[in-house]
């Protein structure tokens, strides 16, 4: 059996020292999740499975919108209270730890693939979060991840808790790190808007204006509820540069505000 499974061409990069059997795991993970047909189902899928997979005492994801804001959230073995806790205080603290926000940018690490990472918190520096939140609930690891949308916005934020003191395996942290650029590029088609189409053929009610192709993207933005600063970041471009573009948006399609754009132009999708 092992023979016949080191034959195998995977689907997957080559990684020495990786069992074999991590590759199947990982391809049955992604399988699973594929069967999933909305943002919110896949997310819960997916924890469902990392509970045998890649086991976790407690667990959490947030949804986030176009804005990078709560829009929704599912967990698992966590008492409301520090959820609260976590949403209502520690999220509007200046002082709390940049690198344990989910709202900080991370578009850089989104380029790079670097989307995941266990943390030991016995190696992180004492603060009152650490005392009063992750010591309380009694943490000794956690491994969080994100997922994008095509703009390369941060949609869904994982966490894997563990109350135990046991590290993720290598083979555990093997089938996920394997799974996770798949699962990710996944998830991002949920948020397909026809970014590869041709506006003349499938937005026959925009083509009377002349976008251009920059022009159209923000568009697409604006009518997915982005907010200027935002659509910067995506299209990587100054706020004024932004400004710009909307300006000559509003000329060709003669309004002066983006409520009565975003009615004109929805009303020419519809129809």
């Amino acid at each position: 059996m092992n023979a016949e499974i080191t034959d195998i061409t995977y689907a997957f990069p080559k990684l020495e020292h990786v069992d074999p059997s991590v590759y199947i795991d990982a391809y049955n993970l992604i399988l699973e999740c594929s069967q999933a047909h909305s943002p919110r189902s896949f997310a819960i899928k997916l924890l469902d499975l990392m509970s045998k997979m890649c086991s976790y005492d407690e667990a959490m994801v947030f949804f986030l919108d176009v804005n990078k804001k709560i829009s929704g959230k599912y967990t698992i073995h966590i008492q409301d209270k520090w959820l609260d806790e976590y949403m209502n205080y520690y999220l509007t603290q200046i002082e709390f730890p940049e690198e344990f926000r989910i709202y900080q940018d991370i578009r850089e690490n989104t380029l790079n693939q670097s989307f995941s990472r266990i943390i030991n918190w016995s190696e992180v520096p004492d603060s009152e979060f650490l005392t009063n939140y992750i010591k309380a609930r009694k943490l000794k690891y956690s491994w969080g991840f994100c997922f994008f949308d095509l703009n390369g916005t941060y949609r869904a934020v994982f966490s894997l808790d563990r109350t135990r003191n046991e590290f993720f395996s290598k083979i555990e942290q093997d089938r996920l790190n394997l799974a996770l650029p798949i699962l990710n590029n996944m998830y991002r088609n949920f948020f397909y808007q026809g970014t590869d189409f041709n506006p003349h053929e499938n937005q026959s009610g925009w083509s009377k204006y002349s976008f251009t192709k920059r022009e159209t993207e923000i568009v697409n933005l604006l009518c997915q509820g982005m907010s200027i600063q935002n659509i910067s970041s995506a299209l990587y471009i100054s706020k004024n540069t932004t400004y710009k573009h909307i300006a000559h948006i509003y000329e060709k399609a003669h309004v002066s505000t983006q409520q009565e754009l975003l009615f004109k132009i929805i009303s020419q999708t519809e129809n």
